[in-house]
């Protein structure tokens, strides 16, 4: 990792107060740095530069909420991770679209749902998607997506015929339903963490939100009819009177599936066990913390104990790229 880099990770992880990550050996191929570049589509100093000056992010196009998040109590017949144990733990919630242009129309059909649950003493955090797959298994894939993507149709071509991980990931988008609310979706963590059992024993698992009244699909006519941005208001409307609900699960893995891939789906049939409910209602949209959102981060290896970070390389590079990403923009 570069001197420099490494410099704004430890100041990153002064007054973010998030854990300093170690990244895998893999990720010496690619820095931080560049994977960031890649996102930002800033390959040298000026665009760089520029970049800083109009605050660069993916998922640029966004708004946050806030709600709770009620554990099942049988999770901890499972799992051994206090956590779960506390009645209610207030969710802070960022729904955004993927991309850098904060005006991007809305009528795209990828979402994502990232999710602060903060509890009394501990906190676990979530950045999730509605594709159930990955483009990239490794860093420099990951990189060369981010790079050719931005070549626009010959880029994204030379993607499909060359990298068989994306092309199944443009497959599966284009299979994706179209919605005309954040609440309509299902949000799937691509990424395997490590879960503690109670009898003390590891198991691989998959977050999975189900959204309690289904997934609600529409037609082309009747998304054109919407204008280019439209997704903030119709959840803040909805939610005003009923609350956007999710059930989380983990879906655990058996022995044969691929723990580090995210470009892999695991099984329908793999076991999935009700962690708890979020219920998404603006309760705490006044707050402080809700209203100052984008000035932090949503780090996926905030996680209690009883969790942990599998070796997949693209989970563990996604904190450090965040911090990165946030202090190019403050």
């Amino acid at each position: 990792m570069q001197t420099r880099t490494l410099s704004m990770l430890i100041k990153a992880s002064l007054f973010t107060a998030l854990p300093m990550l170690t990244l895998p050996t893999e990720a010496a191929q690619k820095t931080i740095s560049e994977l960031v570049d890649a996102v930002n589509g800033t390959p040298d100093e000026l665009s760089r530069d520029a970049g800083k000056k109009v605050k660069l992010r993916n998922h640029a196009n966004g708004f946050c909420t806030s709600g709770v998040f009620k554990p099942n109590p049988q999770a901890t017949d499972a799992f051994a991770i206090p956590f779960f144990t506390q009645a209610n733990i207030d969710i802070i919630a960022r729904f955004s679209l993927g991309g850098i242009n904060p005006l991007s129309s809305d009528k795209t059909t990828g979402r994502f749902m990232s999710l602060k649950l903060n509890g009394d003493n501990e906190s676990l955090h979530f950045v999730t998607s509605n594709a159930e797959v990955f483009f990239a298994s490794n860093l420099d894939d990951f990189f060369t997506f981010q790079t050719k993507i931005k070549q626009g149709n010959e880029g994204k071509q030379w993607l499909i015929d060359n990298k068989p991980d994306t092309k199944a990931f443009f497959d599966y988008v284009k299979k994706l339903p179209s919605t005309i609310s954040y609440a309509d979706n299902r949000y799937f963590g691509v990424n395997s963490f490590i879960f503690t059992s109670k009898n003390g024993e590891s198991v691989a698992g998959r977050w999975i939100f189900e959204p309690v009244n289904g997934v609600r699909a529409v037609s082309a006519n009747e998304l054109a009819q919407k204008p280019d941005h439209f997704l903030q208001q119709e959840l803040t409307e909805r939610i005003a009177s009923t609350p956007a609900t999710w059930d989380l699960f983990v879906q655990l893995a058996e022995e044969q599936d691929k723990v580090n891939d995210p470009t892999i789906v695991w099984p329908t049939s793999r076991k999935r066990l009700l962690i708890g409910q979020v219920i998404i209602n603006g309760q705490h949209d006044d707050s402080k913390a809700t209203l100052e959102c984008d000035k932090g981060i949503f780090n996926p290896l905030q996680l209690p104990k009883g969790i942990s970070p599998s070796a997949d390389p693209i989970l563990n590079a996604r904190s450090a790229a965040y911090i990165e990403s946030f202090i190019r923009r403050n």
